[in-house]
């Protein structure tokens, strides 16, 4: 049996190895790595930032629709209460017109009525002159009794019935 302290070479180059592995690794491949993680990490913050500007954006394209959409329907409630405004007045001064004219008709029928009762009160002046003219002739030709007057006045009151 030999040495009991042997040195081992395959220790050592194993440790050699290892670390010429990681200087080999930390000058070629680590660098490429951790450029290509840091371009990758940039670029989700870049779409990140992006997807927030975006949302913003949406965000105060959806508040000027919202104040947008509330003008509008102010406009439009304002435009109703014009033309109910409108209505109104124009009901109102139709109603006032229709009055008057039927004022107006009123009074020209009271006239109509008035001249045709003041034609007829003539009509039947004249025909009571003349039925008088009538009834005096006839007692002049006559000679009268008691009896011939109560005839001739029946027969007047029958000539002015006949007349209605």
């Amino acid at each position: 049996m030999g040495n009991p302290i042997q040195f081992d070479f395959t220790v050592v180059a194993t440790v050699i190895s290892f670390l010429l592995l990681v200087w080999l690794l930390s000058k070629k491949a680590w660098g490429p790595l951790m450029k290509m993680m840091e371009e990758r990490r940039s670029h989700i913050e870049s779409m990140l930032a992006q997807a927030e500007n975006e949302r913003q954006q949406a965000e105060k394209i959806k508040h000027e629709y919202q104040e947008e959409m509330h003008k509008a329907r102010q406009e439009a409630q304002e435009v109703i209460a014009k033309a109910t405004k409108v209505s109104e007045v124009r009901a109102k001064e139709i109603l006032a017109a229709s009055h008057e004219e039927s004022e107006k008709i009123k009074k020209s029928a009271l006239v109509d009525i008035e001249r045709e009762r003041d034609r007829a009160i003539t009509e039947v002046r004249a025909q009571v002159a003349e039925l008088s003219v009538m009834v005096a002739e006839k007692i002049i030709r006559q000679k009268l009794d008691m009896k011939g007057q109560g005839e001739l006045i029946e027969q007047f009151i029958q000539e002015v019935g006949e007349m209605q």
